[in-house]
C-alpha cells in the first residue's frame, strides 16, 4: 500500500524478518492514545496528542455519534462511567456533552472531545492514521438496526470528508451488518472486522471484501496472519501491553499493532521521539 510508505515503523533486517501486506513494515499505533497505562486517560486528547508526538504512525480511538451527528471521543456507554455528566452520548446532543470533562485523579479540566476538536489541533493530520473503534452500544442486536447503522455511518464519511482523511481512516466494528451498509455507502472504506475468533473472522472477512481483521494478539499465530495475507486480508493486533508481548506480536509480521506501551514498539524500530510527548505515562 504505497499510501503507507512514509507512515509506517522501519523495519530492523537484523532483528525482524517481516513479511505483510503493509511493504513488510508494521504501522505503530496507540490504544486509544498512550494506552491504559498512561497517566492521562485513555481517548483524551492529551493523550491522543502525546502518542503522536512520541513518533507513532497513527492511534486507535473509541468513537460515538450524538442524535445530532457529532463524532464524540469516548468509550464506555454511559458517560458516567468515566466523565463528570451522565447519559448515553447517542441519545444525547453535542449542547449536552461539550463541557464534561474526564474523570481523572492527577489532571483537572481533561475535556471530552468531538473528532471535530481534536483534529483541528492536530498539524499535518495526513501524517497519520487514525483508527475508529465504533461503538455502537446495540439495545437489540436482534432488532432492525440498519436505520441507525446508516446513520452513524454517514457522521463517519462526513467527518472524514471534512478534512479529506479517507485514506487516512480506519475503521473497526464486531458488528457484520453496520460494516456492510458503511461499505455499501462508500465501497472504498478501510473496513476491519473486529473478530473474536480467527476461523470465523477469515471466512466473513474474505466473503465480504473488507480491508482487514483486527484481533486480540494471543488468538492469532503467524501461520494465520500468513494465510490471511494470503486471502489478501490486513492484519491489526491489538491488546499488546508488555515489552514482551510487543515483541512477540511483532515476530507475527502482523500490518498494524494497536499497543498499551507505544514507547517500546517505537524503539524497537528506532522511531521513538525522547522528550517531544507529555511526560506523564507509566509506559517506558
Amino acid at each position: 500500500v504505497l499510501w503507507l510508505l512514509s507512515l509506517s515503523c522501519s523495519k530492523d533486517p537484523p532483528l525482524f524478518k517481516l513479511d505483510n501486506l503493509n511493504n513488510n513494515e508494521i504501522g505503530c499505533f496507540g490504544h486509544a492514545g498512550m494506552g491504559s497505562r498512561s497517566l492521562y486517560p485513555v481517548n483524551t486528547f492529551e493523550s491522543l496528542e502525546s502518542c503522536l508526538n512520541r513518533g507513532a504512525d497513527g492511534t486507535e480511538m473509541d468513537v460515538q455519534v450524538t442524535k445530532d451527528s457529532v463524532l464524540v471521543i469516548y468509550h464506555n456507554e454511559n458517560l458516567s462511567a468515566a466523565t463528570s455528566c451522565s447519559g448515553r452520548i447517542k441519545e444525547m446532543n453535542w449542547s449536552e456533552i461539550q463541557d464534561c470533562k474526564m474523570n481523572s485523579l492527577l489532571f483537572k479540566n481533561l475535556d471530552v472531545m468531538s473528532f471535530d476538536e481534536f483534529i483541528q489541533k492536530i498539524p499535518n493530520p495526513k501524517d497519520y492514521i487514525f483508527t475508529w473503534d465504533c461503538k455502537l452500544w446495540i439495545d437489540d442486536f436482534n432488532a432492525d438496526n440498519n436505520e441507525y447503522f446508516r446513520f452513524f455511518a454517514r457522521t463517519l464519511i462526513r467527518t472524514m470528508d471534512a478534512y479529506d482523511l479517507g485514506q487516512n481512516i480506519f475503521i473497526e466494528n464486531p458488528v457484520i451488518g453496520f460494516l456492510l451498509i458503511a461499505k455499501e455507502m462508500r465501497p472504498s472504506l478501510k473496513l476491519f472486522y473486529l473478530a473474536e475468533t480467527y476461523e470465523g473472522g477469515l471466512e466473513q472477512a474474505v466473503q465480504w471484501k473488507f480491508y482487514g481483521i483486527s484481533m486480540h494478539h494471543t488468538k492469532l499465530t503467524a501461520e494465520q496472519i500468513k494465510t490471511a495475507h494470503e486471502n489478501n486480508l490486513h492484519v491489526t493486533l491489538f491488546g499488546v501491553l508488555s515489552e514482551k508481548e510487543n515483541y512477540s506480536a511483532v515476530e507475527k509480521s502482523p500490518d498494524f499493532m494497536q499497543t498499551d506501551n507505544i514507547n517500546y514498539l517505537l524503539k524497537i524500530f528506532g522511531k521513538y521521539n525522547k522528550g517531544k510527548g507529555y511526560l506523564f505515562s507509566m509506559s517506558h
